[in-house]
């Protein structure tokens, strides 16, 4: 428990609708059965977590955390490959507390540095925001292409 109405718990496969909806709105369309198979994957991989948000019996939130080891430092890091409130939920402190038990494991992983990417586009100016807010900050640019 983190907040006086929100729970931070763990993503299981009983979740699978919510967390579809939420990829869908963070603007990666997905089917329910492509999300599942995803997750099954997701969930048995050691270096993942993933948790939720639970607000009045509603996932509002997700984190997608994932453990790495740096090749130009010593330490590890842990990645937030995914990080959404429900549009609905936004600005109620949710995603403060969902950043916060991100955080909360990483540390208890003994990780040193957390890395979150975010794109450029103009939806994303809000999460940008945010994740200034939380202490963040900007490191550099990405590259990506697919084969």
């Amino acid at each position: 428990m983190y907040g006086d109405n929100v729970i931070i718990r763990d993503l299981s496969f009983d979740d699978m609708a919510a967390l579809t909806l939420l990829i869908n709105e963070l603007g990666y369309p997905t089917s329910y059965s492509e999300m599942e198979s995803r997750f099954k994957k997701i969930a048995v991989h050691p270096n993942y977590k993933t948790i939720v948000a639970v607000s009045n019996n509603e996932i509002v939130g997700v984190a997608g955390l994932c453990k790495g080891i740096f090749y130009e430092m010593n330490g590890m890091y842990m990645r937030i490959l995914v990080f959404i409130v429900k549009q609905s939920n936004r600005k109620q402190g949710i995603g403060k507390i969902l950043m916060r038990a991100s955080e909360d494991w990483a540390i208890e992983q003994g990780l040193n540095t957390v890395l979150v990417n975010s794109g450029n586009r103009d939806e994303r100016i809000d999460a940008h925001a945010f994740y200034k807010e939380m202490g963040y900050a900007i490191k550099s640019s990405g590259f990506v292409k697919r084969l």
